[in-house]
């Protein structure tokens, strides 16, 4: 019986080891107590950090939030949502919108130009290749986009087209800004 203990017992022991280190190698993520690799200096952050902190503290919205606004327009464009929710997220006075199909400079425009995009497509889906956000003075923001359109016509038509994007943002009152100016030019 006690040959059988034993025996039992180095087999476990020989289970846990191999386990543990089969899940070590599934784990590339370090655990706490074990060094990093990642050599970083006591004293001054560095300087990106730095930046990041004071676009934080002098604007209402950080990088992480315009580019989460960003991807919540595509995400209502993609869905066809319906045309309040995407009002709300657009200036009305001083509005200033350059689409393929023309200049859009209010509400009553945007509408328009929603329902005859909605009239002629089926369904469309936005990939976006870059999202680059500037913060040129306080409350506003600029972000320079590269997106891929891709829609189904109401005939069955694909069609594609890869544009270059430059928006400006403000601060709109309430939770999200709001976009004032939205140019969209085909990209080279």
């Amino acid at each position: 019986m006690k040959r059988i203990s034993i025996f039992a017992l180095f087999i476990a022991l020989i289970l846990i080891s191999v386990t543990t280190a089969a899940d070590a190698a599934a784990n590339p993520i370090s655990p706490p107590s074990a060094s990093s690799g990642i050599i970083s200096p006591a004293g001054s952050p560095p300087a990106t950090y730095v930046q990041a902190i004071k676009i934080l503290q002098n604007n209402k919205y950080g990088e992480n939030e315009i580019k989460s606004f960003v991807y919540q327009i595509f995400s209502l464009f993609d869905r066809h949502a319906d045309i309040s929710s995407l009002l709300l997220l657009f200036a009305d006075e001083d509005l200033y919108m350059q689409a393929p199909e023309g200049r859009i400079d209010s509400h009553q425009a945007f509408e328009k130009w929603y329902a005859d995009i909605g009239a002629k497509y089926q369904s469309n889906v936005y990939t976006l290749e870059k999202v680059d956000v500037q913060f040129p003075a306080n409350g506003k923001y600029q972000v320079d986009l590269i997106v891929t359109w891709q829609a189904l016509a109401r005939d069955g038509k694909y069609t594609s087209f890869r544009s270059r994007q430059q928006w400006k943002i403000v601060d709109g009152g309430g939770y999200w800004p709001r976009i004032v100016s939205y140019v969209v030019e085909p990209a080279l």
